[in-house]
C-alpha cells in the first residue's frame, strides 16, 4: 500500500467529487461576491476623497457612504452562504472518501490484512481523513477566493498608477524567497507527519488490543516505552513543519513594510508633482495593504493544501491497493453442490518459492477429509485456496466443474465457507451475530439455524434470549458458544463445502462435544475440509490428508494409514505417546 501519485489522487477526487460539484460552485460564486465587495472599499474611498472632500461634494459622499452601507450589509449573506455550501460540500466529499476507503478494505484479499498493521489501516480512516477537513471545507474555496483577490486588486493598482505598482515590486524577491523555501520542503514535511501519526495510532492499537497480556505479564512500562518515542517522533515531525511555515509567515510582514515604505516616499513626491490625487494615494495604500492579506491567507491555505494533500495520497493509496481477488465479467454462478477438485495446484505467497506444490484432490459432497502435517506443511494456505481468498500460479480449483476464478464472488462465498479457529463476533445481538451470514434472514431463519444445530434451547436461556447484546467481540459469550454462534451462521449460508480451521481445539472436553455434535449436524451432505491440528479429529474423518513441505504424500483413512506404517503412522504414534505421557 503505498502512496498514490498527485495524477491518481486527482482523478480519485473528481470522481468523489463529482455529485458536490454544484454545492462547490456555489461556495464560489459567494466567494467571487464577497471578494468585489471587498474590492469595492478602497475606490469608494477614492471616490469620497477626490469627489466628495475635495470638492466638498456631500451628495458624492452621501453616495459613498450608502453604497458602503448596502455592501456591507450584503457581505455577511455572502460569507454565510460560501461557509455553508463549501461545508456541506467537504462533509459530502469526506463521507464520500470514508465509504470509497471502507468498502475498499472489505473487498481486499487476506492477504492483505496479513501484511498491512490494523494501526496504519485505522489511521487511513481516522486521522488521515479527518486532517482533510479544512482542505475540502474551507481551503479549496479560500484558496480561489485569496487567488481571484490577488489578481484582481494587482489589477487595481496597476490601474490607479502603473509607476507606483512597479515601486510596490521592491517587495516580490522577499515573497519569492520565502515562498519557494516554503514549498521546497512542505511536501516532504507533511507527508513525514502522516506516517508518524500513523505509526502512533498503529502502537494505540497493538497496545489496547493487547492489553490483557500486558497486564497479566506488568509489561505497562515496556508497551509505554515502545509508545513513547513514536508519540515523540510525532511531536518532532510537527515541529519540523511549524519551522517551515516560520520561513513563509516571518518574512510577509517584512515584505509588506518594505512596500509601504517606498510607495509612500514615491507618491509623495508624485503628489507634490500633481501627477497623482490624494484620494488615488489613499486607494493605492489600501489596496496594497489589502494585497498583502490575500497573499497571507492564501500561503497559509496552500500549506493546508499540501497537508491535506499529503493524507489524501495516503487515503488513496489504500484505494489503489490491488484486489488480488477480481470478479471475470462474464462470471457465472457456482453450483449448489458438487465435488470440489483441485489440479496440479502450485501457490506461493512470493510466486518464487511455492507454499504448496502441485497438489491434485478431490472432496466430494458428505465427505469429511482431515488436512494434517507438521507446521509449515501448506495446510492453513491450501485451506486459504479453497476459500479463493488467493488463487494459485498452477492449476485449477473446481466445485461442481467450475473453476472458483469463473464464479461470482457472491455465489462462491455462499457456496465455500469457512470456519475460523475462533469464533468473532461484533457487538450487537445474538441473533444479529448469526444473521451475518444472511442479512435478509428472518428470526425464523436465524431460530432454524440454531435449532439444526442444537444450540436454540442454551441461547434462549440468556437473558434477553436471542436479542442479548454479545458486547464488543462477544465477550459476554464463552469460546464455544462464540464457536456455536459461528456454526450457527453457517447452517444459515447452506453451503456445498465448509472449511474448518479447527474449531475445537481451543475448547475444554465438554464444550468440545456440544461444538462436535453441532458440526456434525451442518456437516451432513456437505463436503467437510478440517485443518486438523490435533489428530483426534483426523481419526474421525473419513479420509486423511497428509501434507509435508507444500505436498501431498500420503492419503487414506486413518486406519488404512496407520496400517501403512509411514509418516501419519509414525505422527500418530508420536500423538499417542503425547497423551499416555500427560495422562501420566
Amino acid at each position: 500500500m503505498e502512496r498514490a501519485s498527485t495524477k491518481t489522487v486527482l482523478r480519485h477526487t473528481r470522481r468523489l467529487a463529482r455529485p458536490v460539484r454544484g454545492r462547490y460552485a456555489a461556495a464560489g460564486a459567494a466567494v467571487v461576491i464577497s471578494t468585489l465587495i471587498t474590492l469595492a472599499g478602497p475606490a469608494l474611498v477614492r471616490y469620497a476623497v477626490d469627489a466628495g472632500i475635495k470638492k466638498h461634494s456631500y451628495h458624492a459622499l452621501d453616495v459613498a457612504a450608502l453604497v458602503f452601507l448596502g455592501l456591507a450589509l450584503v457581505k455577511p449573506f455572502a460569507v454565510r452562504a460560501q461557509v455553508l455550501f463549501a461545508a456541506s460540500a467537504g462533509e459530502r466529499f469526506l463521507d464520500a472518501l470514508r465509504r470509497s476507503a471502507f468498502d475498499k478494505l472489505k473487498d481486499l484479499p487476506l492477504g492483505f490484512f496479513e501484511q498491512e498493521r490494523a494501526g496504519l489501516l485505522v489511521s487511513r480512516l481516522t486521522s488521515d481523513v479527518q486532517s482533510l477537513t479544512e482542505l475540502v471545507r474551507e481551503a479549496l474555496v479560500e484558496i480561489v477566493g485569496s487567488a481571484l483577490q490577488i489578481v484582481l486588486t494587482i489589477a487595481a493598482l496597476l490601474f490607479l498608477s502603473p509607476k507606483l505598482a512597479a515601486v510596490a515590486l521592491v517587495a516580490l524577491p522577499i515573497l519569492i524567497v520565502s515562498s519557494w523555501s516554503f514549498h521546497h520542503s512542505a511536501g516532504r514535511v507533511y507527508h513525514a507527519i502522516r506516517d508518524r501519526v500513523a505509526e502512533t495510532l498503529t502502537a494505540v492499537q497493538e497496545g489496547l488490543a493487547g492489553v490483557r497480556v500486558v497486564q497479566a505479564f506488568r509489561r505497562e512500562k515496556r508497551t509505554l516505552d515502545r509508545y513513547e518515542p513514536r508519540s515523540q517522533a510525532q511531536v518532532t515531525a510537527w515541529r519540523r513543519a511549524s519551522f517551515v511555515n516560520i520561513r513563509l509567515f516571518a518574512f510577509l510582514p517584512l515584505a509588506q513594510a518594505t512596500a509601504l515604505i517606498v510607495v509612500l516616499l514615491v507618491a509623495a513626491q508624485m503628489y507634490r508633482n500633481g501627477s497623482v490625487s490624494i484620494g488615488t494615494v489613499t486607494a493605492f495604500v489600501l489596496y496594497l495593504v489589502q494585497l498583502f492579506d490575500p497573499i497571507s491567507r492564501f500561503t497559509e491555505w496552500l500549506g493546508e493544501f499540501r497537508q491535506g494533500l499529503a493524507a489524501l495520497g495516503k487515503v488513496v493509496g489504500l484505494l489503489e491497493a490491488p484486489n488480488a481477488i477480481v470478479e471475470r465479467p462474464d462470471a457465472v454462478e457456482l453450483p449448489l453442490e458438487g465435488a470440489l477438485d483441485l489440479q496440479g495446484v502450485t501457490f506461493g505467497y512470493d510466486a518464487a518459492r511455492p507454499v504448496v506444490h502441485d497438489v491434485t484432490l478431490s472432496f466430494a459432497a458428505g465427505e469429511h477429509v482431515a488436512l494434517v502435517g507438521a507446521t509449515g506443511a501448506g495446510k492453513s494456505t491450501l485451506g486459504k485456496l479453497l476459500t479463493r481468498q488467493y488463487d494459485p500460479q498452477k492449476g485449477t480449483l473446481r466445485l461442481g466443474g467450475v473453476d472458483l476464478r469463473d464464479a461470482t464472488l457472491p455465489s462462491l462465498h455462499r457456496r465455500i465457507v469457512m470456519l475460523p479457529q475462533e469464533g468473532h463476533l461484533f457487538s450487537g445481538t445474538l441473533a444479529d451475530n448469526v444473521r451475518l451470514a444472511h442479512p435478509d434472514a428472518s428470526d425464523d431463519d436465524v431460530r432454524r439455524a440454531l435449532r439444526t444445530i442444537g444450540a436454540l434451547d442454551r441461547f434462549e436461556l440468556l437473558p434477553d434470549g436471542l436479542e442479548t447484546d454479545v458486547q464488543t467481540r462477544g465477550l459476554r459469550l464463552s469460546a464455544g458458544e462464540r464457536q456455536l454462534v459461528g456454526i450457527a451462521r453457517i447452517a444459515l449460508a447452506d453451503p456445498a463445502v465448509i472449511v474448518l480451521d479447527e474449531a475445537t481445539s481451543s475448547l475444554d472436553p465438554a464444550t468440545e462435544a456440544a461444538v462436535e455434535s453441532a458440526l456434525a449436524a451442518v456437516a451432513e451432505g456437505r463436503a467437510v475440509v478440517t485443518i486438523a491440528h490435533r489428530l483426534s479429529t483426523a481419526e474421525r474423518a473419513d479420509r486423511v490428508v497428509v501434507m509435508e513441505h507444500g505436498k501431498v504424500v500420503e492419503v487414506a483413512s486413518h486406519d488404512e494409514l496407520v496400517e501403512q506404517g509411514d509418516r501419519y503412522a509414525r505422527l500418530w504414534a508420536s500423538w499417542q505417546a503425547g497423551l499416555a505421557a500427560a495422562g501420566a
